[in-house]
């Protein structure tokens, strides 16, 4: 059975997913993904989800970061129940922040290059416009904390 829930997400975080899970807009203006369930957000979906065996109010697409989602299940009581939206949302912004980090990480490494242009490039690739959708100085804020955070881990010495 296709269910759908509907979460309200920051700009870069809707167009990441949008671009990740191959998104498109509906007919009525919504933005819709559509989560296989072996999917890493599949899988989520999947373990929060519960036996509701009442009528869940569910949310309207009125705001300009909603996204609808729809995902598969196999059991008609199985919701994601609407006390958990907001982790799912929380969930899905460091979804955003790994991904960032290990991609920058990689292309960081292989080619010795600063990490500034390559954010450009990994949002340019999905859609994202710097200082509109998400501030630039905050995501070079997110990959600078953590190069310093594995620099201190590797800094300790256990000898």
């Amino acid at each position: 059975m296709v269910k759908k829930i509907v979460i309200t997400l920051p700009a870069h975080v809707k167009k990441f997913f949008l671009f990740e899970y191959s998104g498109y807009v509906r007919k009525n203006g919504v933005d819709e993904i559509h989560v296989d369930k072996n999917s890493e957000l599949g899988k989520l979906l999947h373990l929060i989800s519960r036996p509701i065996p009442y009528t869940q109010l569910t949310g309207k697409a009125t705001a300009a970061g909603s996204l609808s989602i729809r995902y598969y299940t196999h059991i008609q009581s199985f919701e994601v129940p609407i006390d958990k939206l907001p982790l799912l949302v929380h969930y899905m912004d460091e979804m955003f922040r790994r991904s960032l980090i290990y991609e920058v990480r990689g292309a960081q490494e292989l080619t010795g290059a600063d990490y500034g242009p390559l954010i450009t490039s990994f949002l340019k690739r999905r859609g994202i416009e710097k200082d509109i959708d998400v501030d630039w100085q905050t995501l070079r804020k997110v990959y600078r904390d953590y190069v310093m955070k594995t620099n201190r881990k590797m800094a300790k010495s256990y000898a």
